[in-house]
């Protein structure tokens, strides 16, 4: 065998396969969607995980406008696709400038996300360490907003459902741990 022989099938798909994720993201309309049903899904086993909601049992007391656990998903529900727009907004950039850190930075905060009621769920709903997670929320998409905007500023406005409600959710969960 050649040093310039073809390369294996296996290398080949690969390549195919990274090719049509990039042009896959490219369209922010398609990342929408890849996002809120990656978000979905991963919210929902997150949710299994947890074992429900944890702030759900009646072993704390809940702030007087505490909303329906319902509220909560559907904000998400407009989260995720907003922040799937700013994604590929943010890597069509990609040719221009090394995005990789605000992508990884996206990556790590969904990551975070994810794990968000499953750690609710084994800390019993305590209200500090549910604070304190809201409040690494609250930096995290500031940052992030911040980063995406220095590749694309379009990408920052469709940032703002999460820029809105990670202060306002942070706020129900200082409140709940006031209570309690």
């Amino acid at each position: 065998m050649s040093l310039t022989s073809a390369p294996a099938p296996a290398l080949h798909r690969h390549g195919q396969l990274a090719r049509r994720l990039s042009a896959a993201l490219d369209s922010p309309w398609l990342t929408a969607a890849a996002i809120t049903a990656v978000g979905v899904v991963g919210a929902g086993v997150s949710f299994g995980l947890a074992g429900g909601n944890p702030t759900a049992d009646g072993t704390h007391a809940l702030p007087a406008l505490w909303p329906p656990d319902f509220v909560f998903w559907a904000v998400w529900l407009v989260i995720y696709p907003a922040s799937g727009v700013a994604l590929s907004l943010v890597w069509r950039r990609r040719r221009d400038a090394d995005v990789r850190g605000a992508v990884a930075a996206f990556g790590l905060m969904n990551v975070a996300n994810l794990l968000f009621l499953p750690v609710s769920g084994l800390v019993g709903g305590l209200p500090s360490v549910l604070t304190i997670m809201d409040l690494n929320g609250v930096v995290s998409v500031y940052v992030l907003a911040w980063l995406f905007s220095r590749y694309e500023p379009r990408a920052a406005l469709w940032m703002l459902p999460y820029l809105i409600w990670m202060p306002l959710t942070s706020a129900l969960k200082a409140w709940y741990w006031i209570l309690n």
